[in-house]
This record gives structure tokens, sequence and C-alpha cells, in this order.
């Protein structure tokens, strides 16, 4: 079972396809080429109107010319004929036409507009002339050919435009689809690395655009900062183990003081610096761990049960009380002793600085220590964690800045999250939630 971003998925309500469909608002691909088309069908539908008017236009003109041809013809041999294509007649002798074409003679001419079917044709062009004797004629054609051939040409553009976008949206989709697939590799690498896991790499070996270029160098970077982090690990490593036989030396010469208070407090300094350098060491070694070996099934129900009879007692002689509480306790793949060293530390870290009370938790797959004393600011839970710090409120109790950090080279060890917060109504919790189990 896994509570991982899937599961996160799953209580937040969002199917699978929805969540994987989420990036689609979020490609900064699809959206330039969802800009571009808004921009193109713009300009296609402008273009559009432009030519169909030019187009309407252009047409009209062809008419009228046809109309000034036919008023000549009219004029030159008084020729009179009313027909399906045409209508030449005397303005006198309108009267079983539509009312329109009387309207039109009245002013000249122009275009008609016919409310109802006359002839199958509804909209007609017209001129009015004179004959030979100085009689007026109307002579009109119809435009049904001329609005035929406009509604030919703008189904032919406009479906043509919806062709060219729908085969741009389908581009920028594709597009965007391989450009997320490497940013998801990207983000992914970045956010292994931001987990502590120095080994993240892209993969990408390619160089075809800039996002393959970014690729490789988040790599070599990665790459560089492991080796770096490597380095600084085994350096100090090293030093504290080359530190052990001196200071292990000075102990066995202090030992042959006299006895006294003087001797006492050398020993325990130099005690203290031993349990320092094997603090670092434990660290150390915990970093540079890889896989699973080790690692077993472990419940954390009933390892919280044993860790709560081996250090009750301990707990007791400082004179607080530990409790256990346990709710539906996960098992989980872990290494046992790491899981004990930093639960200790853990109890430990609560009896120098929390409050009477100190309580080892189970909560699924959470397993962590609760305290009641002052608590910690919550600006302070990334600064506590790192090794070496000890807030100003610290400083005059015992401790030696590592126990936290111990505690997460553990939890980045498990793939678990290190977890910090307030404890109600006062007091410092700390768990290692695990999410693969």
């Amino acid at each position: 079972m896994s509570l991982g971003s899937d599961s996160g998925a799953r209580k937040s309500g969002a199917p699978k396809p929805v969540g994987r469909l989420r990036w689609i608002h979020r490609s900064s691909t699809l959206r330039l080429t969802v800009l571009l088309s808004a921009i193109f069908t713009a300009g296609m539908a402008v273009a559009i109107f432009i030519a169909l008017s030019f187009g309407e236009d252009a047409l009209i003109r062809r008419v009228d010319s046809t109309l000034d041809a036919l008023a000549v013809a009219a004029a030159a041999d008084d020729v009179e004929f009313d027909s399906a294509g045409a209508v030449v007649r005397p303005v006198d002798e309108l009267g079983r036409l539509p009312a329109p074409f009387a309207r039109a003679a009245r002013r000249g001419g122009g275009t008609i507009e016919l409310d109802d079917d006359y002839r199958g044709v509804e909209t007609w062009r017209s001129i009015v002339a004179q004959n030979e004797d100085g009689d007026r004629i109307l002579i009109a054609l119809p435009l049904d050919d001329t609005e035929e051939a406009l509604d030919v040409l703008g189904g032919a553009l406009w479906t043509t435009a919806g062709f060219v976008l729908a085969f741009v949206l389908l581009i920028g989709l594709v597009a965007g689809l391989l450009a997320q697939r490497r940013l998801g590799r990207i983000g992914g690498a970045l956010g292994r690395l931001a987990e502590g896991d120095l080994t993240a790499r892209t993969g990408i070996k390619r160089s075809s655009d800039d996002l393959d270029d970014l690729a490789r160098q988040l790599d070599r970077t990665a790459g560089e900062l492991e080796r770096l982090v490597a380095q600084t690990r085994h350096l100090s490593a090293t030093i504290a183990h080359d530190l052990r036989t001196p200071l292990a030396r000075l102990r066995a010469r202090l030992e042959t003081l006299p006895d006294g208070d003087a001797r006492g407090a050398a020993l325990e300094e130099a005690e203290r610096l031993a349990g320092i350098f094997d603090t670092i060491m434990r660290v150390a070694r915990i970093e540079a761990a890889h896989g699973t070996d080790g690692f077993d099934r472990v419940d954390l129900g009933a390892l919280a049960t044993e860790l709560s009879e081996i250090f009750g007692a301990v707990v007791e002689d400082a004179g607080k009380q530990l409790h256990l509480t346990v709710t539906a306790p996960a098992t989980v793949q872990a290494d046992r002793k790491m899981l004990v060293q930093a639960l200790g530390n853990l109890i430990q870290n609560a009896l120098v600085h929390g409050g009477p009370d100190v309580t080892l938790f189970v909560d699924g797959g959470g397993i962590g220590v609760a305290d009641n004393g002052l608590g910690v600011d919550p600006a302070q839970f990334e600064e506590i964690t790192k090794p070496m710090v000890r807030l100003d409120s610290a400083r005059t109790t015992e401790g030696t800045g590592l126990g936290l950090a111990l505690v997460r080279a553990v939890a980045t060890r498990h793939g678990a999250k290190l977890a910090l917060s307030a404890n109600a109504p006062s007091g410092l919790r700390v768990a290692l939630n695990f999410t693969d189990m």
C-alpha cells in the first residue's frame, strides 16, 4: 500500500485521469499555442469578413455592369421583356410586380429585398434607364447566383479556418505533452534533490532544444553537488574517526590523575566529545548508505511498545512520565536499529528540553515523540534539524545539536517525511511519516 501522492489524490477526490490532465491548464507551451490560435482565429475572421465584403462588392459591381449593358440595349432597341432571369419594364407598368420594385423605380434603382419568394429569388439589383422615346424603364436582375457564390466562398473559408485551427491546436497539444514529459522529469529530479536524494537525475541525454539543455545542466549540477556533499561527509567522518584515537588517549591519561572534581569534569567533557564524534560518524554512515540492505518488515506498534518498556524506567528516573499512544499501527520496510536510534534521540530530546510528560505515539504510518514543554517557534523547525545547530534557549542544557540531525538522516534514509509541529496545548511534536509501506 502506498500513502504517497496517489493516495493524496484519492483523498482529495480527484480521479487519476483528471490528475494526469491537470498539466493541460498549466502547460506554457499549450497556453502559447492557444494564444496564437486565438490571434490566428481573430485574424482569419477579420480576413474572411473583409474577403466576403470585397467579394460581394465585386459581384454587385459586375451585376451593375450587366444592368448598364441591358439599359443601353433597351434604350436603343426599345426592348421590353419579363422573365425568370430578368425584368425589363416601363416604370408605368410595374403593377403586377411586388411593391419593392415600384419603390426601387421611384428612387432610381438599387437593391430590392423581397419579403416573400418571387420566382425563387428574394434579392434583386435594379436600375432605371430611358428609351429613345424618353420613357423610363426599370431593369432588374436577380442576385441568387451571386449570394450562392458568396455562401459557397464563405463556407469554404470558414471550413478551412476551422481545420487549420484544429490542426494548430492538435500540434500545440502534442508539443505541450512532449514538453510536459521533460518538465515532469526535471521537476521530479528537483523534488528528489530537495528531499535529500542526491542521486536524482533527469536521465535526458539528447540536446535538441533548450529544455534538454536545462535538463542536462541540472544533471551536471546534481552530480557535482553529490560529489561535494559526499566529499564533505567523508571529510567530517574522517575527522571524527581520526580524533577518536587521541581522545581515547586523553581519556586514558585523565583516568590516571588523582580523584577530584577537576578529574571528574575532565572525564565528563572527554566523554561528551567522544559522544559527539560517535554521532557525527553515525549520521555520516546513515547519509552515505544506499539501497535497502538491512531493511525488514517492522511493525510500528510493536516497536513503540518495546521502546516504551526500554525507556520507561529511564524517563521515570528523570522524574517524568512516558506515555504510549498507538492508533492503527502500520507495518513498514525499515532498518529497525536506525529507527531505535532515531526514536531514542527524540525521547532524549524530550527529557532534556520538554515538560514532565513525554508521549511515544504511533498513528498509522507515522511514529514519533511529543512533549509538553515550552515548544519551538515554527520558524525554527527547519533550522533545528541541521547538524550542530542549537537554539539560544537550549544553550544552557545538555546536548550536541546532532540529535534531530540524526533523526532527519534516518527519515531521509527511509524515504519518510520528518514532520515537526506544535503540540497542543504546548510543546513539540516530531514524527517520522512513512509514505511507502
